[in-house]
Parts: structure tokens; sequence; C-alpha cells
């Protein structure tokens, strides 16, 4: 699948810590708009009604490069695979100024029934979709 735009900012004052960086929990707040924008492409949303959602099973952030007040950045992501309940996805946030990689996620998600608390299966027309979004990489 094709990498989609997920989202553009920059990093403000306030993001910053002690270092004159972008910390880390900033890092994650960026990824997870990303994310919110990606699961809206995939049309994922479409299946999250009142008592379904998306929840992460797992992350891994890579920190590449640091980021500084005022860096424009901004985020790409793919979808990796799916399978019958869980899909992975790559972000992958750039410099915008410079083109350079500055920290990727890869996550494992899941659509999740939050009045049972467990994962579900993917409608097969999405999951078909999907995998059909995948394979046309």
């Amino acid at each position: 699948m094709k990498k989609v735009l997920t989202y553009r900012g920059a990093v403000m004052t306030w993001e910053c810590d002690s270092n004159r960086h972008m910390n880390v929990m900033y890092y994650i707040n960026k990824f997870e708009y990303a994310g919110r924008q990606f699961d809206l492409s995939l049309q994922l949303m479409d299946e999250a009604k009142e008592h379904v959602g998306i929840v992460v099973l797992e992350q891994h952030i890579k920190y590449l490069k640091e980021v500084f007040e005022d860096d424009l950045l901004h985020i790409e992501s793919s979808l990796l695979e799916i399978g019958n309940k869980a899909f992975k996805v790559l972000h992958e946030m750039y410099n915008s100024r410079t083109k350079e990689l500055v920290s990727s996620m890869q996550a494992t998600l899941v659509l999740f029934d939050k009045v049972n608390r467990k994962a579900l299966p993917f409608p097969e027309a999405r999951k078909a979709a999907l995998l059909a979004a995948l394979k046309g990489n």
C-alpha cells in the first residue's frame, strides 16, 4: 500500500524538554493524530460505531534524529499487514524542511468491542478491500 500523508505540523515551545528537543510524549501525540487520520483513510472508522473502537496492542518507536522548537514535521503512514483481527501500520515522521526521517512507529492494532472488551474480526468486505489495497503496493 502506498504511503498516505496523515499529519503535518510544527514543534511547539511547550513540547520541548530540558534538552531543548521535542519530548517523547509529543512524538506519541503526533503519531496518535496520524493514526486517527490513517484509520479514516482506510475507512476503518466506518466500522467503529458507538460500541466498537480501535485499540493499540503493541507499538515500537525509533527516535532517529532530534527535532527542535519550530521544526516543521509531517508523517506518512502505510498499512503493513492485515489478519483476521489485527493489523499493522507504519508511521514515519519526517523533518519537512530537510526531508530526513526523524522517527518511526510500527503499531499493531485491532477492532475492539467496547462492551464485551475483546477484539473483533474484520468485516469480510472491509478486509477484502484492505488486502486488495495492500497487494496493490
